[in-house]
């Protein structure tokens, strides 16, 4: 990390006169039209000099040259009045109304409507210049870059022949075309376009450049060929295509994309395309822009565009046979081996991926993507260890929940019995301060955790124990490996996911037979609140200690089934993300927003569904019949205000809690010179975390009643969570009072900036 930085510094340092390696599509656009208004530059984009109406001719002036027959000289029309202006949102005088009038709902109103863009996801993009600052006249390349440059002619003619504008008509030509010919299934159930028709329209766009100008001494141009008129565009597409994958909506988080141009899975299937479509120019371009991007924009990207990026690459990977060169996870692997550093993430990232992609796991990726005897197999699969063997009790615990059946509450008598307190041996590590989290407490709790998620316990050793089998032999077949067969269904998932709704009443007895014990033994009052949610978290943090780090998907859809089942709570998956009692912020994951996310949909759900069961019960039971007619008497707006009630009193212990812990993570960074990478992974984390908020209020609360009234407003919404300071000045307030207690400089900003967002956002 500190190379990192010293290696930033003196980028900084070089690069203060150069284009910004990063802008958006604003920028580029006004640094375009300067140039074509003032014609500092040419351009090769030829629709700019295909313009039809430069033919239109008109009678010369009246002083002009006759022709000899007597007719007046024709000469090129051009406007030469005053400029026009085009107004397009019409200002305070509402001059124009065409706009206003398109967007009326019933398209003959004369109300105007408000038209206000909180959030540019969707609008404006950015722009990373990946594989080199676009030509400028004063452009004097090093000895080293020249021969890089040399022995690759493609990616020299992109750097030296296509100049900002070019590049910024090619971009706005591929987004164009993402936009237009995006696959899409019509009201008939016919397909419309799909990824490789859209690659090929893409490719197209290279019919839009014109030749490069000659060079004195250089190779003529072979106009036939429309391949060498524009060499080199393969590497633009990419830097573009890449662009964008970075910066889409991030998956898992139950957010759709705004835009077609935001959804990861369509741009990662078009890049695919585009490989497969052009095998000899892509599959370079792709290896030359990854190798640029780890090297020189790794430690600046968002934790986000971080993991888009890896996502993206196990995709590709797993689709083109884990086609990449040795060299480039030999180079990487020291990166995902050491402290954790931006590099080593995004390898990580990728790494989980792909195993999470592939039915045998881990197994593949070591045997057909990595080297053999790679570090990053020890490094990134087998770092979690397979943990202590179980102990007389607990092997009786799991012959009984899974190979006798026997009934649940059979299993529930004896767990809160005299007799288990008496045979097993509670105590691990010393309570020293009598704290309600510590595991010795929920000994019971933990018990029946690890007893119920046994399947998945004994699936991870045996992954970990072929994974390390494949990487030490070099030749052994994937059938070879997998020699012990351990008895397990097809689907593992399914079997825990109905173990954990049968068992529950297991599960809560151990949790309030843990409870009663530590309350008993306790001095002064204990809160009973905190003291369940301190057991709720103890599930979770024996969930998470069993679950492979690599497989997200099924620890997403586990933690899912425990919040529906209600063994745990929406806050307990909030405090247990967030690692409120981990040793340290650092073990606290990337993807905490994720789950915490997920866990404000569930509690907003189930609380929406708990508001309409006690409006529809009236005590008369399913079988009662009932005269309906004036089941919608009741007023729609306060039935939709009372839904947005529910929703606020569940939804604000969540958020507050999560700011709250997000501050006190912040500000215990000292580092006053680089951001430490928790601290990223907070800042942004809460940013995501409240616009998923947001969206879920949206899709959940604020649809309107089939009578189409009771209609919500974010207005509303704004001013429930003004209601239950949660307001984005509350939780502004919240970082700012953190602000004084922090260490670092890095720290400060952070909390900082976020508060500003805060204030926007919410």
């Amino acid at each position: 990390e500190e190379e990192e930085e010293e290696e930033e510094d003196e980028e900084g340092d070089d690069n203060g006169d150069l284009p910004a390696p990063c802008a958006d599509t604003l920028q580029d656009l006004l640094r375009t039209v300067r140039k074509i208004v003032t014609r500092a530059s040419t351009s090769r984009f030829a629709l700019l000099s295909d313009a039809p109406w430069y033919t239109l001719t008109m009678a010369a002036p009246s002083d002009g040259i006759d022709m000899d027959d007597g007719e007046k000289a024709m000469v090129p029309m051009v406007y030469s009045g005053e400029p026009l202006l085009l107004d397009l949102m019409g200002g305070e005088e509402k001059r124009c109304k065409s706009i206003p009038f398109l967007m009326a709902l019933d398209g003959g109103s004369e109300e105007y409507v408000e038209m206000n863009c909180r959030l540019l996801d969707g609008i404006i993009y950015g722009r990373l210049a990946i594989f080199d600052a676009p030509p400028s006249a004063d452009d004097d390349d090093s000895d080293e870059e020249e021969a890089a440059k040399e022995s690759n002619p493609n990616l020299e003619s992109y750097v030296k022949t296509y100049a900002l504008v070019d590049r910024f008509f090619l971009s706005d030509a591929i987004r164009d075309v993402l936009m237009c010919h995006r696959p899409m299934v019509s009201d008939a159930g016919a397909d419309r376009s799909n990824a490789k028709e859209v690659a090929e329209q893409i490719w197209a766009v290279s019919h839009l450049f014109l030749p490069p100008p000659p060079v004195e001494g250089g190779e003529e141009v072979d106009l036939s060929n429309s391949e060498s008129c524009s060499k080199g565009i393969e590497y633009g597409i990419v830097e573009t295509m890449l662009s964008l994958i970075v910066q889409s909506t991030p998956q898992g988080c139950g957010v759709p994309a705004s835009s077609p141009l935001n959804q990861h899975l369509y741009l990662s299937r078009v890049l695919l395309e585009l490989t497969k479509l052009k095998p000899s120019l892509v599959p370079r371009a792709i290896v030359l822009a990854i190798s640029g991007m780890f090297q020189d924009f790794m430690p600046s990207l968002t934790p986000s565009a971080r993991e888009n990026l890896g996502l993206w690459l196990s995709f590709h990977l797993t689709n083109t046979d884990y086609q990449w060169p040795k060299a480039f996870w030999e180079h990487w692997a020291p990166y995902a081996s050491c402290q954790r550093n931006s590099r080593g993430d995004f390898v990580t990232t990728a790494l989980y991926s792909m195993a999470s992609l592939s039915a045998d796991g881990t197994l593949v990726v070591v045997k057909d993507c990595l080297p053999a005897g790679s570090p990053l197999i020890q490094s990134v699969f087998l770092n979690q260890g397979e943990g202590e063997p179980p102990s007389s009790t607990e092997q009786d615990l799991i012959n009984r929940i899974w190979n006798t059946s026997e009934e649940p509450d059979t299993i529930r008598q004896f767990i809160i019995s005299d007799e288990l307190t008496e045979s097993y041996d509670a105590i691990g590590d010393e309570n020293d301060d009598n704290s309600m989290f510590h595991c010795s407490v929920w000994w019971r709790t933990g018990l029946v955790t690890r007893a119920l998620f046994h399947p998945l316990t004994r699936e991870r050793a045996r992954v970990a124990r072929l994974t390390e089998k494949a990487s030490s032999s070099d030749g052994m077949g994937m059938d070879d490996a997998i020699d012990d067969d351990v008895g397990e269904t097809e689907d593992l998932q399914a079997d825990l996911v109905d173990a954990i709704a049968r068992f529950k009443p297991v599960m809560l007895a151990a949790l309030a037979r843990d409870a009663d014990a530590y309350d008993s033994i306790s001095s002064g009052k204990v809160d009973d609140d905190q003291l369940l949610l301190a057991g709720e978290v103890s599930i979770l943090r024996e969930f998470g200690n069993i679950v492979p780090q690599w497989d997200s998907i099924t620890a997403a859809a586990l933690v899912e089934c425990l919040m529906y089942t209600k063994v745990v709570s929406g806050l307990a998956v909030t405090t247990w993300a967030l690692g409120e009692h981990v040793k340290s912020s650092t073990e606290i994951s990337s993807q905490w927003w994720k789950f915490v996310s997920q866990a404000v949909r569930n509690v907003i759900t189930q609380s929406l569904s708990s508001t309409e069961e006690s409006s529809t019960d009236l005590g008369g039971g399913i079988g009662m019949i009932i005269d309906d007619s004036g089941a919608n008497d009741e007023d729609a707006n306060e039935v939709s205000a009372r839904k947005l009630d529910e929703a606020l009193k569940v939804t604000a212990p969540i958020i507050k809690y999560s700011v709250e812990r997000a501050c006190q993570v912040l500000a215990e960074g000292s580092s006053d010179k680089k951001i430490p990478l928790v601290g990223a992974d907070i800042s942004e984390g809460i940013k995501r975390l409240l616009s998923a908020t947001l969206f879920h209020f949206h899709s959940l609360v604020m649809t309107p009643s089939t009578s189409g009234k009771g209609i919500l407003t974010r207005s509303n919404v704004q001013m429930g969570f003004t209601g239950m300071d949660i307001s984005g000045d509350k939780l502004a307030v919240i970082c700012q009072m953190a602000t004084s207690t922090c260490k670092g400089e890095q720290g400060k900003k952070l909390l900082q900036n976020l508060a500003a967002t805060l204030e926007k956002l919410v």
